[in-house]
């Protein structure tokens, strides 16, 4: 049984998919309270680049402008996004809007596809998606212990003696990233199957 299949009141699908525009303020708001903290109080604006706070950002105009693809791109990643949040967060604490951009943000990634449905194939405009902002990232922080966002710069503290340079662990955390993504793409169109409309 898909995620479809599951609702036990078709007319909350019916009501939501009316007023399905609303949700994309959420993800907008995750987004806007985000940059805030980084810009303003932290200030840290690089740190509004990692691909989970763009990601909310994307499925706000996703689910604005109706663009099935966008939701499904900013999905995978705001999912993808989430056991490497868990674990820093068991390191570095918890913050209230951390937990919004992050829980909320994949909360409105799962309603949003149960709204308009997965796309099949979308891993591979993910993938895309993630390599061209990773290489704007690399472009315009520097780099740091606080500023690797989207491990642009150098491998995780863990796996830096793992590899000879920076390009052999992108090269394999991308060949990871593909499999990952793959099975996500299979995983997804199978409880949210692509609808009609």
């Amino acid at each position: 049984m898909n995620a479809a299949e599951s609702i036990s009141n078709p007319s909350a699908l019916h009501w939501l998919r009316k007023h399905f525009r609303w949700l994309g303020i959420l993800p907008l708001l995750f987004f806007v309270a985000r940059a805030i903290q980084y810009i303003s109080i932290a200030k840290t604006p690089e740190q509004i680049l990692w691909s989970c706070h763009i990601s909310n950002l994307m499925m706000a105009a996703g689910i604005f402008f109706r663009i099935p693809w966008l939701i499904c791109i900013s999905a995978f990643w705001q999912l993808l996004g989430l056991p490497p949040w868990v674990i820093d967060m068991f390191y570095s604490g918890i913050t209230p809007i951390s937990v919004f951009t992050h829980l909320g943000g994949c909360i409105v990634a799962m309603v949003a596809l149960w709204v308009v449905g997965s796309k099949r194939r979308s891993w591979f405009p993910s993938l895309i998606y993630f390599l061209i902002l990773q290489q704007i990232t690399r472009f315009v922080t520097v780099p740091g212990p606080y500023t690797n966002v989207n491990v642009a710069h150098f491998a995780y503290a863990g796996m830096k003696d793992w590899f000879a340079s920076y390009w052999t662990y992108w090269l394999a955390n991308t060949a990871v990233l593909v499999v990952v993504l793959w099975v996500m793409d299979w995983a997804l169109a199978k409880l949210f199957p692509p609808r009609e409309n």
